[in-house]
């Protein structure tokens, strides 16, 4: 029996992916106020922001037909502006993964596409959060898709089996999503 792409994407990061939750969850876990949940927001809107868009000259509708639809670091702004917060100016990773084909951009994606799913149990405990008044109107990010989040993995996942021969430069580029999505976490956190 073969291994899927996502099965062997998910062994292949499994370190990296956890060094990552290692450094946001005890964050997530003492947000006491909004000041501290617009930390996050910056943090994550300066990572995703300039990746979203070097990944996107490479992923076209070609290749991922609702690319224009997936969520977007537009969604970080929408959460600032409704606790209060000024979107400018942000600052912006510059230490990003390399991004050169389609395939290691499939690769980023992989990273930033699972968030959607993480997010969603974020947002989950955000709302228990008693200290801060968190909405439906100030989780946008987290929400990611909202009920159409499992359905958007599983369409990304047909779309990376469908580029299974180049499997080597996905794996490397999510390990470096990961990476330096880790090293901005430790800068800006």
């Amino acid at each position: 029996m073969s291994v899927s792409v996502a099965q062997l994407l998910k062994q292949e990061t499994a370190v990296s992916h956890v060094r990552t939750e290692n450094i946001l969850s005890p964050t997530l876990a003492t947000i006491h106020s909004f000041d501290d949940y617009a930390s996050i927001l910056k943090m994550f809107y300066g990572y995703f922001h300039p990746l979203e868009s070097i990944i996107r000259s490479y992923i076209t509708p070609g290749i991922l037909k609702d690319i224009d639809e997936r969520r977007n670091s537009s969604f970080i702004m929408n959460d600032l502006e409704a606790i209060g917060y000024s979107t400018e100016p942000l600052a912006l990773c510059t230490q990003l993964p390399k991004i050169n084909s389609s395939l290691a951009a499939l690769g980023a994606m992989y990273v930033l596409e699972g968030s959607t799913l993480g997010g969603r149990m974020i947002s989950r405990m955000l709302m228990k959060n008693t200290l801060v008044p968190f909405s439906n109107s100030n989780l946008h990010f987290f929400n990611g898709y909202k009920d159409e989040t499992g359905k958007k993995w599983t369409s990304f996942l047909a779309v990376l089996e469908e580029h299974a021969e180049g499997v080597d430069a996905i794996v490397s580029a999510a390990n470096e999503t990961f990476n330096c999505l880790t090293q901005w976490m430790e800068k800006t956190l």
